[in-house]
């Protein structure tokens, strides 16, 4: 089916208050593995990767292509994501590539010059009707290809003037996750945020550590895209570990292994933001 805008797939998260499972996926592999787990669950998914990982397929544009192909295959709806955007040249890349959303990161930059900046990520992105997502506060953690530091909690008040004065489509918020670590959730603050933010989909990076009950708490305070790279690039690595003997010549039966156990995974994620049978 055609490739689905971000915006309709975070309206549908909103009145079907469910999240959108969002896995970065840098291997065909994963890609495959995930829309695997969202056709049999029926559910609406994005694709995501950074410029980073990007690397891994080819560079920006070729891994555009590719995740475009494979959403104008699927039987479900599937968007295309790029996560944590360092600057503006990199999201006009993302943009004429024809991905469907992008996220400018200044997370690490003071306050204001986070809001100039991420004023320049909408204009950059706005001709071309994709969706903005940005961040405020920190998620710490390590990721490869996401410049980190330490956490830095969002601050409630805060992001209600951030919001009024980027006019961003959806929000990162730091509440507590890290990237490629366990970590937990302060429902309280996300629902402040929420309430403060006036409805704004919020969005959840570090999404792979947080057990079941707690994602399904976060959805319910407002959490409508949810981030998950660690489990699946895990996943990937387990599975060609035992499946690659040392004589090995020919690596694609582990490839599908990996593509299943990446499946596998994406079905418990689907199933625990109550994203299952989100398809329209």
């Amino acid at each position: 089916m055609p490739l689905a805008a971000a915006r309709e797939l975070l309206a549908a998260a909103e009145r079907g208050g469910f999240a959108l499972p969002a896995f970065n996926a840098s291997t065909p592999a994963m890609a495959l593995g995930v829309l695997d787990a969202a056709e049999a669950l029926r559910a609406a998914v994005l694709l995501q990767l950074n410029a980073g990982n990007a690397e891994a397929m080819g560079g920006l544009e070729a891994a555009a292509a590719y995740l475009r192909a494979l959403a104008a295959d699927a039987g479900v709806p599937v968007g295309i994501h790029l996560d944590h955007g360092a600057d503006a040249a990199v999201l006009r890349r993302a943009v004429d590539a024809g991905f469907t959303s992008v996220m400018f990161d200044g997370s690490t930059l003071p306050y204001e010059q986070n809001v100039r900046e991420t004023r320049v990520a909408r204009a950059t992105v706005a001709a071309g009707g994709v969706a903005l997502e940005a961040e405020l506060g920190h998620v710490g953690g390590g990721e490869p290809g996401v410049v980190t530091s330490e956490t830095e909690l969002t601050d409630p008040i805060l992001a209600a003037a951030f919001v009024a004065a980027t006019g961003v489509d959806a929000l990162a918020v730091s509440v507590g996750t890290a990237h490629g670590r366990a970590g937990t959730v302060d429902i309280a603050l996300l629902r402040e945020i929420r309430r403060r933010t006036e409805g704004l989909p919020l969005v959840l990076h570090g999404g792979s550590g947080v057990r079941p009950d707690a994602l399904a708490a976060a959805v319910s305070a407002g959490v409508r895209k949810v981030n998950i790279s660690r489990e699946i690039h895990r996943a990937v690595a387990a599975a060609l570990a035992r499946s690659l003997r040392g004589d090995a010549e020919d690596p694609r039966p582990a490839l599908a292994v990996a593509r299943s156990e990446v499946a596998a995974v994406a079905r418990a994620r689907i199933e625990a933001l109550g994203a299952a049978a989100s398809a329209t």
